[in-house]
């Protein structure tokens, strides 16, 4: 195997992998809501009601705390990175022989680099700040902070969705 055919392979193997925790973790997380959500519809049968949180989910609105967010977060900047490394290493193998596909492809994936930044690096950050300033008042100053925290926590949800549709037309187009 010659060195270039080696690199396109890697390319193809980060690519694939990036885009595997991009899309499977997200499938993993609902087939599991999903699942679970049977056991907890008779859950709620059984005690006659039924909690104002669990209507208000957002769909990709991440259950784990604290450290298990970071650990998938980290993750995802792990694939990122992978994506990133896989599509410069076609992009420099391939050169100007590369498909308009794979152009998309690329353009694709760039977004979904960009969307994972943009969440990880502007929307949370804000979210932990409202939510630490909001520890510091009182319980009546409380609430417009938390309020501030659960909208930033909302947008980093929507485009945590934005990057997972991104995910998959990259596959689509792959």
């Amino acid at each position: 195997m010659s060195l270039p055919d080696f690199l396109l392979e890697t390319s193809r193997v980060l690519i694939g992998l990036g885009l595997a925790v991009f899309v499977g973790v997200p499938l993993v997380w609902l087939v599991g809501r999903m699942t679970r959500g049977e056991n907890e519809e008779k859950r709620k049968i059984f005690l006659g009601g039924e909690k104002k949180e669990e209507k208000n989910r957002i769909f990709l609105e991440w259950e784990e705390k604290g450290e298990e967010r970071e650990k998938l977060g980290r993750g995802r900047f792990v694939a990122a990175g992978g994506l990133l490394l896989g599509l410069l290493l076609e992009v420099q193998v391939m050169g100007s022989a590369l498909p308009p596909r794979h152009v998309w492809r690329a353009g694709v994936l760039f977004l979904l680099v960009a969307s994972l930044v943009s969440s990880v690096m502007i929307v949370l950050p804000r979210e932990r700040y409202y939510r630490e300033k909001s520890l510091t008042f009182e319980e009546n100053l409380r609430q417009p902070w938390v309020s501030r925290a659960d909208a930033a926590r909302r947008r980093a949800a929507i485009i945590d969705l934005y990057g997972f549709l991104l995910a998959l037309a990259a596959i689509v187009l792959g």
